[in-house]
């Protein structure tokens, strides 16, 4: 071919194809706000906790771990919530429906990454290679249990709890840090508390309602919002000091934060009142990143988190989304 700007032209349009995220494909957005309950001031230089009269925009986008976007919403999954809080600084923060992973390597992830693939696609669980997998990786077994519980089902985003995925760093002014863990907990009104868990399915309901309404989730946000009935999540904030518990098993992803042992302290609130419209939202574009941090606030740096830092930095570049 001689037509170098045919060429041209072409390059351009496969350059534009969209690519697809390697995980959490299939996903909604969503937009609203979170407010402090109080100062953490002592804990953090960040303004997004500095006081419950500091209000921040947030971005959230809700999605499935595994499968492409005609994925049933209630397929067993590990589901995921990313949340952009817009202030002077952008944060991400980057939460999973599971309150521990199967990992703690970066050397395992690809490992994983088989277990999870079927045919060339991160798509569902590939039983032989999964069980293999964790038969040769014991720590995976905590989050594989969960996963084939109750806990790998449901039929909502908007009616289920919610972990961060990474480990988190606060420092504040004095330079004092503090090893962190977040959650989010739905909340409701009194008149909803006697739904409260009305969106857990056993594998049948699951299996049911994936035949005829393969968009639940998803659907049951944007009637939410439509209707005026916002939902509300409430942020808990799990503390340690850094330089006391910064070589013991409290750093690793594959183990949990009992309440009982780190308390939880109720942090802010967030509220979803919106729902983008496509049109002017590119969804798509829009990334996650947990290294994307605001002052007072470091992603744990090892080998695992900074791995999966950069796969999110890498794959937003791929789609085109260059910050």
């Amino acid at each position: 071919m001689t037509d170098f700007l045919m060429l041209k032209q072409l390059h351009r349009m496969i350059k534009e194809i969209p690519k697809p995220r390697l995980m959490f494909r299939k996903g909604i957005f969503a937009e609203g706000f979170f407010r402090p309950y109080m100062s953490f001031s002592d804990y953090t230089e960040s303004e997004i906790f500095s006081s419950f009269d500091e209000v921040t925009p947030v971005t959230v986008r809700f999605a499935s771990m595994l499968g492409n976007k005609g994925t049933a919403d209630t397929v067993r999954n590990i589901k995921g919530m990313s949340v952009k809080f817009q202030s002077d600084e952008e944060y991400d923060m980057i939460c999973h429906s599971m309150p521990v992973f199967f990992i703690n390597e970066d050397t395992k992830f690809f490992s994983m990454l088989k277990a999870f693939t079927k045919r060339e696609y991160f798509d569902g669980i590939n039983n032989t290679e999964f069980w293999r997998f964790i038969v040769e990786n014991p720590e995976a077994a905590n989050c594989a249990i969960r996963l084939f519980s109750y806990e790998g089902l449901s039929s909502s985003f908007i009616d289920m709890s919610w972990f961060s995925a990474n480990l988190t760093v606060w420092k504040n002014s004095k330079g004092k840090r503090f090893l962190v863990r977040y959650k989010w907990i739905p909340i409701y009104e009194e008149k909803e508390k006697t739904e409260k868990g009305r969106n857990k399915v056993d594998r049948i309901s699951a299996e049911f309602i994936a035949g005829f309404d393969s968009d639940r989730a998803s659907n049951e946000l944007e009637s939410a919002v439509s209707s005026g009935n916002f939902p509300k999540f409430e942020l808990y904030v799990q503390m340690l000091d850094y330089d006391r518990y910064n070589k013991y098993d409290y750093v690793r992803n594959t183990l949990i934060w009992e309440d009982e042992t780190v308390s939880p302290v109720a942090a802010g609130i967030m509220r979803l009142t919106g729902i983008p419209d496509d049109r002017q939202f590119k969804r798509d574009m829009v990334s996650f990143a947990p290294g994307n941090t605001a002052k007072g606030i470091e992603l744990y740096s090892d080998g695992f988190n900074d791995m999966m830092n950069y796969i999110y930095q890498i794959e937003a570049f791929e789609r085109g989304e260059c910050e």
